[in-house]
């Protein structure tokens, strides 16, 4: 791994890696099958670690020292993400969701269902539905809204993998994300202003230069730390 610029902190110590640690694997598993039952448990979840600056401190900390972790570390158009942590058999990857200052409109689903607890900022948020099949023949005019709503700072929302929707960040909005296994191997994007269409992949999938591509630096990773605690959120 490569060495970590000066301004990136420390690994925490050990006895509060170990606490969170602990408290980490005594969370319970999630069935996302029933997507009611898994809304209420992952909310805990979220509030549980969202609302404690410490641990999520120490999580983050924590991540950016371990390498199967810190690879998973990514930028974006729209995001970057920081992983905090990953349990597959639990149900569980936990990560931060760094929106940044440049948005526009995609109409998109996901490979996996996931909650999301918005610590800072708000979504302008719009649920779509469509009656042709998603594929590069998608015409981007029958994607119809049929919800659009503003979710707040505090507020929690848990979305089905197969949802259609486009978010609108506010910048610098920052959620704390908690993810399902992967359901399907790539999601559907399609741009709203001239509807180019593209899929998502996970990493398994993606190439390595794919992965070199949107692998967060070092440099980006400091600027987010810096935000973060700038924000208060650390």
């Amino acid at each position: 791994m490569t060495a970590l610029p000066d301004t990136l902190p420390t690994a925490p110590p050990a006895a509060d890696a170990a606490r969170a640690v602990a408290l980490m694997e005594s969370l319970p598993s999630v069935r996302w099958d029933d997507l009611d039952a898994a809304a209420e448990v992952t909310e805990g979840i979220a509030r549980r670690i969202g609302d404690d600056r410490d641990l999520l401190r120490t999580l983050v900390l924590r991540a950016l020292h371990t390498p199967e972790l810190r690879e998973k570390f990514e930028c974006h158009a729209l995001d970057d993400k920081i992983v905090l942590w990953d349990d597959q058999e639990k149900g569980l990857r936990i990560r931060l969701r760094l929106a940044n200052t440049d948005q526009y409109e995609r109409v998109h689903n996901h490979r996996y269902s996931f909650t999301a607890y918005i610590l800072r900022g708000a979504y302008q948020h719009t649920l779509y539905a469509t009656d042709q099949p998603l594929d590069e023949t998608a015409d981007v005019t029958r994607f119809w809204p049929y919800l659009v709503r503003q979710e707040d700072e505090g507020q929690v929302i848990t979305l089905d993998h197969e949802q259609l929707h486009t978010t609108i960040t506010a910048p610098e909005t920052i959620s704390l994300m908690i993810q399902s296994p992967a359901r399907k191997q790539r999601s559907f994007m399609i741009r709203r202003a001239d509807g180019h269409v593209w899929w998502r992949y996970g990493q398994a999938d993606e190439s390595a230069e794919r992965r070199a591509e949107v692998r967060m630096s070092d440099e980006r990773l400091a600027h987010w730390l810096g935000r973060l605690e700038a924000l208060g959120l650390l």
